[in-house]
C-alpha cells in the first residue's frame, strides 16, 4: 500500500499480474478538482473549454452526466497510460478513481474485470465535486 495516497488499497503485485484488466474497461477520472490542477501544474480555468486547451495531450475532459471531468484518453487497449506491466503514471499522479480500485483475486483466475470501486473514487463523487467546481468557477 502506498503512503502517497491514503485511499489506495491495491496490491501492486496483483495489479502487475492482472495486466490492467480494470484499466482496459475505460480510464478512471480525477475526482478532486484541486488535486487534479495541482498534479498537472495547471492554472485555474473558469470554464471547461479553457481547461481543455491547457490539458496535456494524453488527457481529455469527459462529459459525464453533463459535467466535464478530466480523464486519460481512451485508446484501443483502454487507458492511454496502461502498459504491459501496469500504469506508467506514478501513484501520486493517477486519477483517484484508479487509486480507489480494489482488485478481486478471482480476476486473475478467470480473466474477468472485477475490481471493487471504493466510494471515494465513485463516478457520483466525481460528478458532484466537478459540478461544484464549475459552478463556483462561473461565479
Amino acid at each position: 500500500m502506498s503512503t502517497d495516497h491514503p485511499h489506495n488499497h491495491a496490491d501492486p503485485t496483483m495489479c502487475r499480474q492482472c495486466g490492467g484488466l480494470c484499466c482496459q474497461g475505460h480510464p478512471g477520472v480525477w475526482v478532486d478538482p484541486e488535486r487534479f490542477l495541482k498534479t498537472f501544474e495547471l492554472p485555474f480555468a473558469a470554464t471547461p473549454q479553457r481547461l481543455s486547451c491547457l490539458l496535456p495531450r494524453e488527457l481529455v475532459l469527459r462529459d459525464i452526466d453533463g459535467v466535464a471531468i478530466p480523464a486519460p484518453r481512451r485508446v484501443e487497449h483502454g487507458c492511454v497510460f496502461l502498459e504491459n506491466d501496469g500504469c506508467r503514471l506514478p501513484e501520486n499522479r493517477r486519477p483517484e478513481q484508479c487509486l480507489a480500485l480494489v482488485p478481486v483475486i478471482e480476476t486473475l483466475l478467470d480473466g474477468d474485470i472485477r475490481c471493487e470501486l471504493r466510494a471515494e473514487g465513485s463516478t457520483l463523487s466525481a460528478i458532484r465535486r466537478w459540478r461544484h467546481f464549475w459552478q463556483n468557477a462561473a461565479s
